[in-house]
C-alpha cells in the first residue's frame, strides 16, 4: 500500500479507537451513576423538575417540568455569530426558577463567548433586570469552544454549583459524532451531580445535529400582548424534550414574580389569577454590555 494511503487510514483507526475509548469511559461513569444513585434511595432515571407553570409546555415535559440535574439546549434565531438576547433572556429566566427551587443553594458558572463585533458579555444589570441576582453569577472566559465544553463539563461534576451555562457558536459541519460524545460526557456529569447544565446557541437551523440534550427549545422575540406591557415576552418552541413531545407557547415572564404565563391580552384575563400582574415597568438595562473599544 503506498505510503500517501496509509497514513490517513492510521489517523482514521487513531481516531475511531479514542471514541471507542470514550464510549467505555462514559458507560463506566453511567453504572456508577446509577449505582449512586440506589444507594442514596433514589431510581435511577428519574429527576426533580421545575414547572413553567405554563400548561402548553408542562405537559409536553415528562415529569411536569423541566428535569434538574440534566443538560437542556437553548438556541435563538439568529445563523451568525450574532448573539441572541431573547434566547440568552429566557435561559437567565429558566435559570432564576431553577435558584428558588433549589433551597439548598449554589451559584451558576457561566462561561459566556468573548466580546466580538457582534455582541458584549453579559451585563450584570440586564440580569438583574430579568430578576437574576448577579452576585450569583461566577464568569468564566475561555479561549475557544474545546476550552468552554471542558469547564462546563468540569463544573457540572462541582455539586456545590446550581448550574452551569455555556454559550457556543453556531454549528459547525463535520463534528456531529465528536459533538454528540460531548453532550453524552455533559449529561453524565449532570446525572452524577444533580446540577443542571444549559447550553446557549444562536444558530437554530442545524441545531438538530447536536447531541442528545434533555430538552431542545427555540426561542424568538414575541409582541407583548398589550401595548404598554414591557415584560419580555418569548415565543418559544419545544423542539425535543426526552419522555416528552414537542410543543409551543408564547408566554410572558414576570420578574418580579419569578414566573411565567401564557402572553394573553390582559384585557380578556379579567377572571383569571393572574388578572392582577406586578406593575410593568421600562427594561433600563440591556442583557449584554457594550463590547470594548478596539
Amino acid at each position: 500500500m503506498p505510503g500517501s494511503t496509509r497514513a490517513p487510514i492510521l489517523q482514521q483507526a487513531v481516531e475511531l479507537a479514542e471514541v471507542r475509548a470514550e464510549l467505555r469511559n462514559e458507560l463506566r461513569n453511567e453504572l456508577r451513576a446509577q449505582v449512586r444513585a440506589i444507594e442514596c434511595g433514589g431510581a435511577v432515571g428519574l429527576a426533580r423538575v421545575v414547572p413553567f407553570g405554563v400548561a402548553a409546555l408542562d405537559r409536553c415535559l415528562a415529569g411536569g417540568g423541566l428535569a434538574l440535574g440534566r443538560v437542556h439546549e437553548v438556541v435563538g434565531e439568529a445563523r451568525s455569530e450574532v448573539r441572541d438576547a431573547a434566547a440568552v433572556g429566557f435561559a437567565a429566566a429558566l435559570l432564576v426558577r431553577l435558584l428558588r427551587e433549589r433551597k439548598c443553594g449554589g451559584d451558576v458558572l457561566w462561561c459566556p463567548r468573548g466580546a466580538n463585533p457582534f455582541g458584549g458579555m453579559p451585563s450584570a444589570r440586564g440580569l438583574a433586570e430579568l430578576g437574576l441576582d448577579p452576585s450569583r453569577i461566577i464568569l468564566v472566559e475561555a479561549h475557544d469552544e474545546a476550552d468552554r465544553l471542558w469547564v462546563m463539563e468540569e463544573g457540572l461534576r462541582c455539586s456545590g454549583l446550581a448550574a452551569v451555562v455555556a454559550e457556543l457558536g453556531p454549528v459547525h459541519p463535520g463534528r456531529g459524532a465528536r459533538d454528540s460524545v460531548s453532550c453524552r460526557r455533559l449529561q453524565l456529569a449532570a446525572e452524577a451531580s444533580g446540577v443542571t447544565g444549559i447550553l446557549l446557541r444562536p444558530d437554530a437551523g442545524a441545531a438538530a445535529a447536536i447531541g442528545t440534550p434533555e430538552s431542545r427549545w427555540q426561542v424568538t422575540a414575541g409582541s407583548s400582548p398589550e401595548g404598554l406591557d414591557w415584560r419580555p415576552c418569548w415565543q418559544v418552541k419545544l423542539l425535543r424534550a426526552r419522555n416528552g413531545r414537542s410543543g409551543e407557547a408564547k408566554i410572558v415572564w414576570e420578574a418580579e414574580r419569578g414566573i411565567f404565563h401564557s402572553a394573553i391580552p390582559l384585557s380578556t384575563a379579567t377572571h383569571s389569577p393572574m388578572a392582577n400582574p406586578s406593575p410593568m415597568k421600562v427594561p433600563s438595562a440591556p442583557i449584554f454590555a457594550a463590547r470594548p473599544a478596539a
